[in-house]
């Protein structure tokens, strides 16, 4: 029996990230110095004191599922992170712990979108942004930032791409993949016209 892939599958590209890390092992298979700047590893081992504390969870036990948004501990230890590095006031019922940004990406775009919307996406961007978005079935609308603005969509072109369709806006400080920080008036400005529309 042959399978054909789902047009679920057909509308979205391979994963760019695994092309380029199978691409650099590959060359480094035959003997090549690359420098592996695709999946984002670090180049250092888990430090110890992670290694113990894992190893420690293990051996209390720690080994069954946890509630799918995170630990009541763990998420009011977040609360509190934020509270104390900026004065954001979140309770445990606020905040979601995933593994990882793509994941809560694709959460948030699995629960708010529908077809026919579009979310913008700030280029330059990192690979999976537009294939998680036409996962959920929406368009991603590609606003490209200018590197004479330090790689940072400008008020005006936020508001020049937001149309009756957009759902969301794709926003991520510092950028990846350019490293790129808006400022708290840079943001408020964006809030701003998103605000208006």
């Amino acid at each position: 029996m042959q399978f054909q892939e789902s047009s679920f599958c057909q509308r979205i590209q391979p994963s760019e990230t695994l092309a380029i890390t199978t691409l650099v092992a590959e060359l480094r298979r035959r003997g090549k110095a690359v420098i592996d700047l695709g999946a984002g590893e670090p180049d250092f081992d888990t430090p110890e004191e992670i290694k113990a504390a894992g190893i420690a969870a293990i051996r209390a036990g720690k080994t069954k599922y946890t509630p799918n948004v995170g630990t009541l501990a763990l998420r009011e230890a977040i609360g509190n992170h934020l509270k104390a590095i900026s004065g954001a006031n979140y309770t445990s019922h606020q905040i979601v712990v995933s593994n990882g940004a793509k994941q809560a990406i694709h959460n948030v775009l699995l629960a708010l979108c529908n077809p026919g919307d579009e979310v913008i996406v700030p280029a330059p961007y990192w690979v999976s942004y537009p294939e998680q978005v036409k996962m959920a079935g929406a368009t991603p609308v590609i606003v490209t930032a200018q590197e004479a603005d330090d790689f940072k969509i400008s008020p005006q072109a936020l508001e020049q791409a937001i149309t009756p369709r957009t759902k969301l806006v794709l926003l991520n400080s510092p950028s990846n993949p350019t490293g790129a920080v808006y400022s708290k008036e840079e943001l408020q400005a964006l809030a701003e016209v998103i605000r208006r529309k």
